[in-house]
């Protein structure tokens, strides 16, 4: 026992010697812990990494009056005022703005520029448009540029349209447009551009029933006619005609011509597909609805098919503009895909068959 007190009184004793030994002197500063296994190796801190910083002079421009139909071009000017190099990763302009080019690469304190310019020929009075600058800017890696201006309408149009509501095969429509300008006596229009063949146009110096008594300016007053052609396409309308004048300031005027054209007889789903199907003792039916859009009335005279055992019939929904073709596959009908067509005979002069595609899969 004496021995392990002894043992016991001698560790105690050395442990507390080596701490006093490595306890620092009064005004010394401790040394500094071992690394850790998980920072043995680390990197030292180093400063802060570099960056870019894009700044534009002058992030909107207002240019102020212009003529409509002028095509204003303006440079907006972008500078790096980081310590590394600045990328423009793309350019985004929004509606009715286009970019022409632009420094995709600026040096730490150089200056890029960013070229860009609006057609005015479709917008009048105040306007705002923006283009988006994306960068490697962190900071801001989004940047956005205005141009401003105010379009004066300087060659004036009424109605300023030309909206057509035509069904094929139907009497031509022609509608009218009167085109003058107040401060120029001696207003001409020099050509008329239609942007579809089946729209016909034509022009003359209003005669003097035609002139707008409203005009006090004693400008020369100039009918614009479009007809719309029975060949028209069908569907939606959204092109411009281009009239060109002798205007100094707006030497081209665009006027939108919109609207639809349908076909004189639709059919409505425009394919007869009974999808994939699984028949019952039942079989299986769809309808389908034929519209006269035409001003004159049409009957629905036969509908045949070749395909082998299908039946059909049809009921009228409004006489004379409206039907409704059922058509059912039998429950034998054998399994396999369809491919065929459905013929629809009508009394219609202009539109005397139509062929609807008939598909299907039965399993």
């Amino acid at each position: 026992m004496r021995t392990v007190h002894r043992i016991d009184t001698f560790a105690t004793a050395a442990a507390l010697a080596f701490a006093l030994l490595a306890a620092p002197s009064p005004g010394q500063t401790p040394a500094p812990a071992p690394a850790s296994r998980a920072t043995a190796g680390a990197p030292a801190p180093t400063a802060d990494a570099k960056s870019p910083k894009i700044v534009a002079v002058e992030p909107v421009r207002d240019v102020g009056k212009v003529a409509k139909g002028e095509k204003v071009e303006v440079v907006f000017e972008l500078r790096n005022d980081g310590d590394a190099e600045l990328t423009l990763t793309d350019v985004r302009p929004a509606c009715g703005c286009t970019v022409a080019k632009f420094d995709a690469k600026i040096a730490p304190g150089a200056s890029g520029k960013v070229h860009a310019a609006v057609d005015t020929a479709d917008f009048a009075g105040p306007i705002a448009k923006t283009i988006a600058v994306l960068s490697n800017d962190a900071a801001t890696p989004r940047l956005t540029l205005t141009i401003k201006a105010d379009v004066q309408q300087l060659v004036y149009t009424h109605p300023g349209f030309a909206r057509f509501n035509y069904v094929q095969s139907q009497e031509s429509i022609v509608l009218r447009q009167t085109l003058w300008a107040d401060a120029l006596p001696d207003f001409k229009v020099l050509s008329v551009e239609s942007p579809y063949e089946f729209v016909r146009v034509s022009f003359h110096e209003a005669k003097a029933e035609e002139r707008r008594a409203e005009v006090t300016s004693g400008s020369r007053q100039w009918i614009v006619e479009t007809a719309i052609q029975p060949d028209a396409e069908v569907g939606a309308l959204r092109e411009f005609l281009v009239v060109k004048t002798n205007h100094p300031k707006q030497k081209e005027v665009r006027i939108p011509i919109t609207g639809f054209v349908r076909p004189i007889l639709s059919v409505t789903p425009y394919v007869a597909d009974f999808g994939s199907v699984t028949m019952t003792e039942k079989g299986k039916d769809l309808s389908i609805i034929v519209t006269n859009f035409g001003k004159e009335p049409v009957e629905i005279t036969r509908v045949t098919t070749a395909l082998a055992g299908v039946e059909t019939s049809v009921r009228p929904l409004e006489a004379g503009k409206r039907y409704e073709i059922r058509i059912a596959l039998p429950a034998a009908m054998a399994k396999g895909t369809i491919d065929s067509s459905l013929k629809i005979e009508t009394s219609s002069p202009a539109k005397p068959s139509i062929d609807v595609p008939l598909k299907g899969k039965i399993s």
